[in-house]
């Protein structure tokens, strides 16, 4: 493993236009207002952090998500363009601390704060391989 200390306060910062995949379907009177989803919305900022993190890796590790503490703040619709921004706030052993947040313009539609456990390939695999069997 690399030493991960090199990625405190590093960041990364996308443009993403919301699309209907991130749709909020829980309710269908709501379903129509076409709002994204918590979830959608939480899942692009994990997406920004993994590629913040990964070009500093060894190719047999990856980052996995292993805690999240997410506010929603504002309801955002389908069509918009957000920037989506993530920042490493904390390196400790093999967890890599992150915050992250979704503008639009001025306005803070969500904020979250999320750790990434570095973790082997290998290990994926024969996890994956033994709940199959």
């Amino acid at each position: 493993m690399k030493n991960l200390e090199q990625l405190l306060g590093k960041s990364k910062t996308v443009d993403f236009t919301i699309d209907v995949s991130l749709v909020w379907r829980e309710d269908r009177d709501m379903e129509m207002l076409e709002l994204a989803s918590t979830s959608g919305l939480c899942a692009q900022v994990f997406h920004v952090g993994y590629d913040l993190v990964q070009p500093y890796l060894d190719e047999e590790e990856i980052s996995v998500v292993i805690e999240a503490n997410v506010r929603h703040l504002l309801p955002i619709k389908v069509g918009e363009t957000v920037a989506v921004g993530v920042k490493v706030i904390g390196v400790v052993e093999n967890k890599i601390k992150l915050r992250g947040i979704i503008m639009k313009g001025e306005k803070k539609i969500l904020e979250m704060e999320f750790v990434r456990a570095v973790i082997s390939r290998n290990y994926l695999r024969r996890a994956a391989f033994e709940k199959a069997t």
